[in-house]
């Protein structure tokens, strides 16, 4: 795509020299930032030669555009909604700053157990739950005979005991 101001470069012949240079000396001219003589060099270059009359419409109506471009207002919004808005983003950050810390923390704790498990020889016990002990040896069933006509163990007599000539009686 071509633009119109391609053609600015042929005007550019030499930028340390600003007298030679009538695309700067018109955006000067045009700004009434130039001295007499050049003044008049550029009221000389707008009578004779067309293609810099043109040149010098361009940046007048390029500078007539910027001076009217109109600046969109921001929304009307009232300091207490305001503050509530800027209260409620820091609250967010903050509330994601938790989250991630908390996260993180239980991801790191839960990848820590996990290694821990798969280490040979880290069988610490406050890490083991239950261990079951076998014994080694199997021992045979014991036989329990009960029989109801005599005691199992024999109970002994209790003393019958005299005090003195009299016997107690209760």
């Amino acid at each position: 795509m071509r633009s119109n101001y391609d053609g600015f470069s042929d005007y550019q012949a030499d930028t340390n020299n600003s007298q030679n240079d009538p695309f700067e000396l018109l955006s000067a001219y045009i700004d009434d930032e130039v001295t007499p003589t050049e003044r008049q060099q550029v009221q000389q270059w707008l009578d004779n030669d067309p293609e810099i009359k043109k040149l010098y419409l361009q940046l007048l109506s390029l500078q007539n555009g910027i001076q009217n471009l109109s600046v969109p207002s921001p929304p009307e919004m009232s300091p207490e909604i305001l503050s509530e808005n800027i209260f409620a983003t820091v609250d967010r950050t903050r509330n994601r700053k938790k989250l991630l810390f908390w996260g993180g923390g239980a991801i790191a704790a839960t990848i820590v157990a996990m290694v821990s498990g798969f280490i040979p020889g880290s069988n610490s016990p406050s890490l083991q739950l239950v261990e079951t002990v076998e014994p080694k040896t199997k021992s045979e069933p014991v036989l329990v005979a009960v029989t109801l006509n005599q005691p199992a163990i024999k109970i002994p007599k209790a003393a019958v005991g005299s005090y003195g000539s009299t016997e107690l009686e209760f």
